[in-house]
């Protein structure tokens, strides 16, 4: 039997055993213990799927303020909405695989730029390997953001095959990453500290982190479930933002676009409907991108100078004053007493 034939068979074999065993107190450690070891299998069986495909993948060097990959089946318009977003020309053809290697691009918006990165297209089983969907899944884990492109005549099937390629390969879209601590220990088996009213039990989380860690203090803020708590211990979790581009509306009425908008809408997705090909939404999506990369302007002042309006310093939402100093010089942080800071992040202006 073949390594990812016996991965299978187990795989098989834990699926039966959580489907015939009942949950309750005395079978709850035990479950999440088979949820962990499935979680576990799947990712042993995706990388055996990989293996014996080597591939040169893709060198790209980030620059710019932030990294954005657009994401899609091929000849769904991905290098015209590239060409749209940087302003620059990307080899284009009504045939699938025109773009055969990563293009960067950047584009430039409220003073920030912007890479926007344009990826062969994915196709369905991309993460088990075929096509060159393993080497564009592994680069687009290196963007700050995903823009999925979907063709409005096959809308809601391309989303509900690349959600799925994109969420196996260990994407969690538009979720914020748990905070869950694990402290390692020597001895004293495992340890759990979690708020009291839970959905998971103590003899839950127990189970699932045993598969894991032997010794361990597992510390949760969070109200998780079992899969969030899996993905906590999971290596090759990418939490980032993302994006739906329903592409090439000039093709169909507003009627028919307002419908696939709802449903894709309706499973929690942002939606921007535009034209690549004609501009439109073109705009919009620019901004849209902008907000949700979280990206802020800041504007230096010298102690006695005027503010410089002309060049701001482009940082995300969270960043404080010592990453301004690391982006000003590398040593400034040495060198640093204070500062002043105006805005709607302060209380009293100038403080």
């Amino acid at each position: 039997m073949s390594e990812i034939e016996d991965i299978k068979r187990k795989i098989k074999e834990i699926e039966e055993e959580i489907l015939n065993t009942q949950k309750n107190k005395a079978t709850e450690h035990h479950l999440g213990k088979l949820k962990a070891k499935l979680a576990k299998l799947r990712e042993e069986l995706r990388e055996a799927r990989s293996k014996g495909k080597p591939g040169k993948g893709f060198s790209v060097k980030k620059e710019g303020d932030a990294s954005v990959g657009i994401v899609g089946f091929p000849s769904v318009g991905k290098s015209t909405l590239f060409n749209a977003l940087v302003e620059r020309e990307s080899k284009i053809g009504d045939y699938d695989f025109t773009t055969l290697e990563a293009i960067p691009g950047m584009m430039e918006f409220n003073g920030a730029k912007i890479q926007i990165l344009d990826f062969p297209g994915l196709l369905e089983g991309a993460y088990e390997g075929r096509g060159r969907g393993r080497e564009v899944l592994s680069a687009l884990r290196t963007t700050d953001m995903l823009v999925i492109i979907l063709d409005i005549e096959e809308a809601e099937h391309q989303m509900e095959v690349l959600s799925n390629e994109l969420y196996q390969s260990g994407f969690r879209l538009n979720q914020e990453k748990p905070y869950v601590k694990v402290v390692k220990r020597g001895d004293g088996g495992i340890r759990v500290f979690k708020p009291t009213d839970t959905r998971l039990s103590e003899r839950e989380i127990k189970g699932i982190a045993s598969e894991y860690f032997v010794n361990a203090d597992i510390i949760i803020r969070d109200d998780l479930t079992e899969e969030q708590l899996i993905d906590s211990f999971m290596s090759n979790r990418v939490y980032i933002p993302a994006i739906v581009v329903l592409n090439k509306v000039d093709l169909v009425d507003e009627e028919k676009v307002e419908k696939i908008v709802k449903a894709i809408e309706s499973k929690g997705w942002k939606v921007i409907p535009i034209s690549a090909k004609y501009g439109k939404g073109v705009e919009e999506l620019k901004k849209v991108i902008y907000e949700d990369l979280r990206l802020i302007r800041v504007f230096t002042k010298p102690p006695k100078g005027e503010v410089n309006y002309s060049k701001p310093m482009i940082l995300r939402e969270g960043n404080m004053i010592e990453d301004v100093c690391k982006r000003l010089h590398k040593d400034f942080i040495r060198k640093f007493k204070y500062a002043r800071v105006w805005g709607k992040s302060v209380k009293y202006q100038g403080q």
